[in-house]
């Protein structure tokens, strides 16, 4: 490769991992930054850079700016990724390295801008994902794009499966832009389109709450599987007792039972637990989430939630 590359990485969560490897192995990684407050990611990246001579840069909202700023100096940086980084890029920052920063968002722009993509994807029922590399400029997730690449969203993807197929996705376009950044120095790139884009902030409660009288069969699984493990499973309401479900799975045949949706049809060892849902169709949780931890959903009945009852 002609053209030196040294990166300044910004991550802050384990999707970045695979497309962090591909930089590492051309030895194309200036310095790796990581929040602080985010351990688990201080250890990961310990690892992976462990005998390289690549520092790892500890960073807070108070400090960022000033840290990231002398990395760029010391370290020569000519390109800066972004891979979840949570704080906003100022312009003194994004305009140092002489290729700019890079953004790598595991969504499809301009359609799923903002903070949680592979979320918001499952919760629009979106038959597609991906990731898409696009230039840092100021606004959040606008600048224009240098490549993407989609994947299909599968029934059975949880927010845990998905966030790890898009990890392995992001791995390809690492590597692609790895060629172009050694052999030119423009990176080819094209506007976002205005009239598709859409900004979703972090969802609320609501959000993730399983509204048993609007939502159908289909809905509730999409709810359910976008929150595994993300929120520790989909909201829902028995005897003003909250929990978390974090796997179902839609019964052949209709619903006969005349109870409104939500309603415990069955809930014991031998049929496990099942709801009518607004559409007269039958799901089986399989999992659910309280304080006390991880359990089968008939294992409810021990307290006291028997068929006849209802989820609000």
């Amino acid at each position: 490769m002609s053209n030196e590359i040294k990166t300044l990485i910004l991550c802050n969560n384990p999707v970045a991992v695979p497309g962090i490897k591909e930089f590492l192995f051309y030895g194309k990684v200036g310095a790796i930054a990581v929040t602080k407050k985010n351990k688990e990611m201080q250890q990961i990246i310990g690892s992976l850079i462990q005998d390289t001579g690549v520092p790892l840069i500890i960073v807070t909202r108070n400090d960022y700016i000033e840290k990231l700023t002398a990395a760029i100096s010391k370290y020569e940086i000519n390109t800066g990724l972004m891979m979840t980084f949570p704080f906003v890029l100022p312009e003194e920052i994004w305009k140092l390295p002489a290729k700019g920063f890079i953004n790598f968002h595991y969504g499809l722009l301009p359609q799923c801008r903002g903070p949680q993509p592979i979320l918001r994807h499952l919760l629009n029922n979106d038959a597609e994902a991906g990731v898409t590399l696009h230039k840092v400029d100021g606004g959040i997730d606008t600048g224009e794009i240098i490549m993407q690449e989609k994947m299909t969203i599968e029934e059975t993807d949880t927010y845990g499966v998905l966030q790890g197929k898009l990890a392995h996705l992001a791995a390809k376009p690492a590597a692609n832009l790895l060629k172009i950044l050694s052999y030119g120095t423009m990176i080819p790139s094209v506007p976002q389109d205005e009239s598709k884009a859409a900004y979703y902030e972090m969802p609320g409660a609501q959000d993730l709450t399983i509204n048993w009288d609007k939502m159908d069969a289909a809905q509730i699984i999409r709810l359910i599987n976008a929150c595994n493990p993300w929120n520790k499973g989909a909201g829902a309401v028995i005897n003003n007792w909250f929990i978390g479900i974090t796997e179902a799975v839609i019964l052949e045949g209709a619903c006969l039972d005349e109870g409104k949706p939500g309603s415990i049809l069955e809930c014991d060892s031998d049929k496990g637990l099942i709801v009518k849902t607004s559409d007269n169709k039958r799901i089986k949780i399989n999992i659910i989430y309280t304080n006390e931890g991880f359990f089968s959903g008939h294992r409810l009945a021990a307290y006291g939630i028997q068929a006849g009852m209802q989820f609000g």
